[in-house]
């Protein structure tokens, strides 16, 4: 499987949050674990400022970090709106792992629904 170019992603999802809610204001955060990148979007009102929610943005490998669900489940127990998005081939994979471990407010969704698309990493 070829390596996405986890920036051009998070770029897109950027511009997408820019257009459907001008009063939303994202900030991206990239980490780097075991299993590779990923990124969190924190998501602020931009009138008050609150930190209103979190996207994690996944790779075919990211989310597989054994931490992933503690990391989601940790966010909707603070209150805050957690939305996972991960490829088009990790849907499934990813529903299921979060219907035995992960919190019922998680939302999942993957690049395809979320209209992003993946580009490979050349090089």
């Amino acid at each position: 499987m070829a390596v996405v170019d986890l920036v051009d992603l998070v770029d897109q999802r950027l511009a997408q949050l820019a257009e459907d809610d001008e009063e939303i204001r994202a900030e991206e955060t990239y980490l780097v674990g075991d299993t590779g990148v990923w990124c969190l979007l924190a998501l602020y009102d931009d009138e008050s400022d609150e930190l209103i929610g979190f996207e994690f943005l996944e790779t075919s490998e990211s989310w597989k970090r054994p931490d992933a669900i503690l990391q989601y489940n940790e966010a909707v127990t603070e209150g805050f709106n957690v939305l996972v998005i991960v490829p088009d081939d990790s849907f499934l994979a990813m529903t299921e792992l979060l219907a035995r471990a992960g919190d019922s407010n998680i939302n999942v969704s993957d690049y395809s629904a979320m209209e992003l698309i993946p580009q490979a990493l050349v090089g």
